[in-house]
């Protein structure tokens, strides 16, 4: 693909004067293809910069669809897109911003036996994803596939970026890996998403334009990468950190385990129906309801049992009393689902479930039974 010097000229002036970029430079984006998995709050000004910056193939892969709450931090949606597919009102955008480029889209979710397949065509993989599951496996792909992956991750005000797998052509090495970073995952209850933790809107825009910074870096072989480097950034108080990350030595993981970790795994059996618990207090069925919402969640309204927020929820494990059912609920059943996750690393043997949809579906189907519904006896 060569650049019409007249068009592209025009469009990519500002950058090709830089003595970094250049017609070879421009030339060298237009050649290049990028994939970008995720496309939320850090998958948004990705795609728009690498689309503005020139690069001549994107691909986007995320299953999401545009809701109204997005629209505070992820840029590339409007209130007409809500309701469609991220991937397709992404690339109706990026097509709007510069037509020239091809967008490739795959509405699914990653996993083992697609991943190889879906990151084979592209030169460089950008993480945007927001959970540690699908970072592994993005990780392990890479190296599999021989590709860096520039990665991202934010929380409230702070955010980390790097580049891994990097393959350093005067050393002739690769640099470290995700699994040098996190070789095994942080416990369920210390992770949790946007939707749960919260983000200032600005952060992942801030984050994601570190990324795409990396990836035209890549693309232009220009500067120093971040590899074997994290440069963590908090906002609050404006620090910015950059820290190593030494390379350890480890066998390339086998396709049949790409994304493995040692996370107590989920079953579907683990949640547990509105329906059912409504049954269990009808009936008084023994077991133990654990609220692990934050206290001034709890204060506005529960089903009542005892209150044991996420972030405690290992440190004071010996409230719980594994001899009975345990059900642990939170607003929608994300921290719900850490919980019990994190529980079963310890407890293996006990009884657990989630309530399935939180107390929000549980109060919409039984709206009179909002607190107290449960005590939770001493």
């Amino acid at each position: 693909m060569q650049c019409n010097l007249k068009t592209d000229t025009s469009r990519y002036a500002r950058q090709i004067i830089l003595s970094e970029v250049g017609a070879l430079g421009q030339q060298r984006l237009k050649d290049s293809k990028v994939l970008v998995v995720g496309a939320g709050g850090l998958g948004c000004p990705v795609l728009l910069y690498l689309a503005g910056a020139g690069v001549g193939t994107i691909g986007i892969v995320d299953n999401d669809i545009v809701d109204v709450s997005n629209l505070h931090r992820q840029i590339l949606y409007a209130i007409a897109d809500v309701g469609d597919l991220k991937v397709l009102a992404a690339k109706r955008r990026i097509n709007q911003l510069n037509p020239d480029i091809v967008v490739h889209t795959v509405a699914t979710v990653l996993n083992p036996d697609n991943v190889l397949s879906l990151l084979a065509e592209y030169d460089i993989i950008v993480d945007a994803t927001d959970n540690f599951a699908a970072k592994y496996l993005i990780s392990d792909a890479c190296i599999e596939c021989e590709k860096p992956m520039v990665y991202a991750s934010i929380s409230q005000f702070e955010g980390q970026v790097s580049v891994f797998n990097y393959y350093n052509r005067h050393t002739q090495q690769r640099g470290p890996c995700f699994r040098d970073l996190f070789e095994t995952p942080p416990p369920p209850h210390l992770t949790q998403n946007c939707s749960e933790a919260g983000v200032l809107g600005v952060i992942p825009g801030l984050l994601g334009c570190f990324q795409a910074n990396e990836v035209l870096k890549l693309i232009l072989r220009a500067g120093e990468p971040l590899s074997g480097q994290l440069l963590s950034i908090d906002c609050l108080d404006n620090t910015f950190h950059l820290l190593n990350i030494n390379k350890k030595t480890r066998d390339r993981p086998p396709a049949r385990t790409l994304g493995a970790t040692t996370t107590p795994a989920w079953r579907d059996s683990d949640w547990l129906s509105p329906d059912t618990l409504h049954d269990w207090i009808a009936t008084q069925a023994p077991f133990q309801l654990v609220d692990v919402r934050d206290v001034s969640e709890h204060q506005q309204g529960s089903l009542g049992g005892r209150l044991i927020p996420l972030k405690d929820i290992i440190k004071r494990q010996e409230e719980l009393d594994t001899a009975r059912r345990i059900v642990f609920y939170c607003k929608s059943g994300v921290r719900s689902k850490a919980a019990l996750l994190a529980v079963r690393t310890v407890s293996q043997e006990a009884e657990l479930y989630s309530l399935e949809g939180g107390i929000e579906r549980y109060l919409a189907i039984y709206p009179d039974e909002c607190y107290p519904v449960v005590f939770e006896r001493p």
